[in-house]
């Protein structure tokens, strides 16, 4: 009987206990075979072979060689690309303050899901990742398809973060894709990836020997400009790699760069023997032991190798057992893999722009230096070699018995370069309307003017295009939440936490018997029990595995076109008039900057008090009241400080409020808060506040109004 079962993939080399333990040759060979043959998939698609010009048309590369060729054309280019694009771009990627999670029971997890919306809002603020998203869009627009690969990176501040990668969608290799929008739906991917020699040497010192410098023909394989300050990304948390097609001319290394394989695999494998095993990197947060008859690899399987060696085989480094890849394609269609670029529909267009303006360019020169017909009899050669047309005030010495010394010859009619400029103006509104861009600027428009009316034309302004493009990117977040949300309890401890959100953090570790990570250890006799949490029962990874599956990520309805921004400040404004809102989630909702956080204050304890805290408490208060020292602060073994309200007759827990109801107590005690103009007209809200002036007073005068006109 065989120790293990087969993978469940096509061709890939049978596990045994020997090449579990020393590795396995095979496996590179057969990952040179999935990434040939994945590197064909994209090619056949018909979005590929458009890719490389869309990029081109981009950066403004757009003038046929032929033309470049030919020095006397003009060398005219109207990029309306670049605009349509940039405002796809800036629409598509405002979208921080409407996402984000709620637990399936908030009677227990709550408190949790607040503290892990802030940390995403947070680390999204930190890591400019919506910068990253736009990376992605542009190449959403531009090749049909983008990718965003999440990884963990250690280096970041505060113990580490989520980095955000945009890429280049032929450098994603499907292995025995399914026809499914989701990239996780595959057998297997392979990212394609290029970095440095010293860099993946410093990374992995006791392989450094298989990293040398890749040939010319290797390294033009990788279609993607993939930063190599990336290369800090491939840390003990995942071993990062790349992978390589197509050819240049010769095969000289002259660069420290080499390309890397990472291929995430969905084996199947079973331990079948009667003993388990340990799998993953020992000492970390990875390892786990495969019992008798269970997944040799449950959350996946992860191969990194050059063209020359595999630097990697184990099981997948992440606990979500995904990809760490997500895709977005703006336009799809069922029957292709890659999504269908804006710019298939747009270069024509921007071609007709360029050659009309071209084209009018050139008429206007012809007209302005029309072609000339010299009389040799009249005029001498040289005098014909140095002769300008143009010039002003020009004199030439001629003989009149010889005739005229020159005549100009008509240029191009009138009245065909009034049709050119009715053509080019055409052009250019049809390119806007094909785009989109006259849409997406009205919203930008609106979206700088919220009020009642305005918002109602910002609805009325999104076009099914828009509409459709929003509902992908709402989509695409989706996925990207189910990378990012399982990182935190994989690799941020409980200090990390608080050392990001301050001291409101520590009550993730209340009563938790596992007190250094966000996964929660509850043990029968507390409040909230559920077995999946029991550490008695279950591994970290496996109560991570539970817990954050309890949180359900949400996007506002189309909030990625920044629509109910407007809304939600103008309500703030209004809340904090009418007392149902306080100084600080006021302006956390305005973004403002350096505001601070409520003070600490005595109110209700969020968990309730051990009994044999509460005894110590008590017994510190008697001996409090002996010494006359009543409102004395008690300080608890575990650190946090209580004390006693006389009124209700209860212990009260010194800490810093956490809801809108607990800040506005804060803000009442401090006496801040809104106050009124008890002169003039009350405001009315009906709009975000703008300055006016009023020439009702000598001089003028300058107010700030909210009322429609």
């Amino acid at each position: 009987m065989p120790e293990f079962s087969i993978a469940g993939i096509r061709d890939l080399p049978r596990t045994t206990a020997d090449t579990l333990a020393k590795g396995d040759p095979r496996v590179l060979g057969w990952l040179q075979e999935a990434i040939e043959e994945g590197d064909r998939i994209n090619r056949a698609d018909p979005s590929y072979d458009v890719i490389e010009r869309s990029q081109l048309y981009l950066v403004g590369e757009q003038l046929s060689p032929e033309r470049q060729r030919l020095k006397y054309l003009p060398q005219v280019v109207i990029n309306e690309t670049r605009k349509a694009v940039q405002a796809h771009v800036s629409a598509l990627t405002d979208l921080k303050p409407v996402f984000g999670w709620r637990p399936t029971n908030p009677d227990l997890f709550q408190r949790q899901a607040d503290l892990l919306n802030r940390l995403a809002i947070a680390e999204w603020v930190m890591t400019m990742a919506d910068i990253e998203l736009g990376e992605c869009v542009k190449y959403a627009l531009t090749c049909g398809t983008g990718d965003l690969v999440v990884d963990w990176d250690p280096h970041a501040p505060f113990g580490g973060a989520n980095s955000y990668s945009a890429r280049d969608p032929r450098d994603t290799l499907p292995i025995r894709p399914s026809q499914g929008r989701s990239v996780q739906l595959w057998e297997g991917v392979v990212l394609r990836e290029e970095h440095s020699v010293n860099a993946l040497r410093g990374m992995y010192p006791t392989k450094a020997a298989l990293f040398r410098p890749a040939s010319d023909n290797q390294l033009g394989r990788v279609m993607g400009k993939f930063r190599t300050m990336a290369a800090r990304l491939i840390t003990p948390a995942d071993p990062l790699a790349g992978l390589g097609q197509t050819g240049t001319h010769t095969r000289k290394s002259r660069s420290g760069q080499i390309v890397l394989y990472r291929a995430y695999l969905r084996d199947r494998t079973r331990n079948l023997t009667d003993r388990g095993i340990v799998m993953g990197t020992p000492g970390s947060a990875w390892q786990y032991v495969a019992q008798p008859n269970e997944p040799l690899y449950p959350r996946g399987r992860l191969v990194v190798a050059t063209d020359d060696a595999v630097v990697y085989d184990g099981p997948n480094t992440y606990w979500h057992a995904r990809y760490p890849v997500c895709r977005l394609r703006l336009w799809s269609v069922p029957w292709q893999l890659l999504g269908i670029p804006l710019m298939n529909d747009l270069c024509p267009i921007q071609d007709a722009i360029n050659e009309t303006a071209n084209d009018m360019r050139l008429a206007l020169m012809q007209w302005l230096d029309p072609d000339v017909v010299f009389n040799r009899n009249a005029v001498s050669e040289t005098t014909m070699r140095v002769s300008d047309t143009r010039r002003p005030g020009k004199r030439l010495k001629t003989n009149p018995s010889f005739g005229d010394p020159y005549k100009k010859l008509d240029g191009p009619n009138a009245q065909i370069m009034s049709l050119g400029l009715e053509l080019w103006d055409r052009l250019t509104q049809k390119f806007a309307d094909m785009s989109g861009t006259a849409n997406l600027s009205a919203l930008m428009q609106l979206r700088q003017m919220p009020s009642a009316d305005t918002i109602q034309k910002y609805y009325e302004a999104l076009t099914p295009e828009i509409r459709y493009e929003a509902r992908q990117v709402e989509g695409f977040m989706r996925d990207l939440a189910d990378l990012i949300k399982p990182n935190y309890f994989q690799f941020r401890t409980t200090k990390q936490f608080i050392a990001l959100l301050g001291e409101s953090a520590s009550t993730l570790a209340d009563i938790d018997y596992d007190p250094d990570t966000l996964v929660p250890a509850v043990k029968p006799h507390m409040a909230g029990y559920t077995p999946e949490l029991d550490p008695d029962l279950t591994t970290r990874d496996q109560r991570a595995q539970y817990f954050h599956n309890q949180f359900i990520f949400t996007v506002a309805p189309n909030s990625i076109l920044a629509i109910n921004g407007a809304d939600r400040r103008m309500i703030a404004m209004q809340e904090v008039r009418s007392g149902l809102r306080d100084f600080w989630s006021y302006h956390e909702t305005m973004e403002t900057p350096n505001v601070g956080a409520p003070p600490a204050i005595p109110l209700p304890p969020l968990e309730p008090i051990p009994p044999e805290v509460q005894a110590a408490l008590v017994q510190q208060l008697m001996l409090n009241a002996q010494g006359g020292l009543v409102n004395a602060p008690l300080q608890a073994p575990d650190g946090k400080s209580y004390t006693f309200d006389p009124a209700s007759g209860q212990l009260l827990e010194v800490r810093v409020p956490q809801t809108i109801t607990e800040r506005l107590v804060a803000q009442n005690l401090m006496g801040i808060g809104q106050v009124a103009n008890s002169a003039g007209r009350k405001a009315s809200g009906q709009e975000a506040p703008k300055m006016e002036s009023k020439g009702d007073e000598p001089g003028g005068r300058t107010t700030i109004t909210e009322s429609s006109k």
